[in-house]
């Protein structure tokens, strides 16, 4: 009986501490900001973004990408981001694409800047199937 307390105890204070953590990494202000996109057919007019992290109040934006690797200038479509993670992130895009585009998601505050972590801005390219 004496070792299904310690147990049931033990579990109890490890599952405390992993809420704790989780609740810290969540509310921490030095969360980088990312975008994970996987390549894709697109579903009707839209595209689906597998992961985004914002740091703060933004946009998730979906450019268009030339042969030389260059952005558009006007996003394709756009996707409002509240502060935190956010996962199946669905944007509806102005344009019929044509397989093998190659697109560039970025996370952007609510001035058009992207975010920013260690490796540079929170961006993932990625190509319609």
């Amino acid at each position: 009986m004496t070792i299904s307390r310690v147990s049931a105890t033990a579990a109890a204070v490890m599952a405390a501490g992993m809420v704790m953590a989780t609740s810290a990494f969540a509310a921490d202000p030095g969360t980088p900001a990312s975008v994970i996109a996987m390549n894709q057919k697109p579903k009707g007019e839209s595209v689906s973004i597998t992961y985004a992290f914002a740091p703060a109040d933004g946009t998730l934006a979906i450019f268009s990408v030339d042969p030389a690797g260059h952005a558009s200038a006007q996003p394709l479509g756009s996707a409002a981001l509240t502060r935190g993670d956010h996962r199946d992130v669905k944007i509806k895009l102005n344009e019929e694409l044509k397989p093998g585009t190659t697109l560039w998601a970025v996370a952007r505050s609510k001035d058009g800047k992207p975010f920013r972590n260690v490796d540079g801005p929170a961006e993932q390219t990625f190509n319609i199937l």
